[in-house]
């Protein structure tokens, strides 16, 4: 009788520990659909933009950069 005792003990201290955990990953699951993801650029790290969109892409295109044609064998601006 003392095992059985024991082991009701037992469970009921699992099962408390389970509805515990149950309870914490319910909470951080709406934690997380409250709280937006952030953008972060990888090129400028600023967080209002992807990396695709970077404005430093956007500045400056390859004919304006004579150094960009350094690997170019005919030196001629792209068409």
């Amino acid at each position: 009788m003392a095992t059985d005792s024991s082991s009701s003990t037992e469970n009921k201290k699992l099962k408390g520990k389970l509805d515990a955990l149950v309870n914490l990953v319910t909470q951080l699951a709406m934690d997380q659909k409250s709280t937006p993801v952030a953008r972060v650029c990888g090129l400028c790290s600023f967080a209002d933009h992807h990396t695709d969109l970077c404005p430093s892409l956007q500045q400056s295109r390859v004919n304006e950069k004579p150094e960009a044609y350094a690997t170019n064998i005919y030196n001629t601006p792209p068409q």
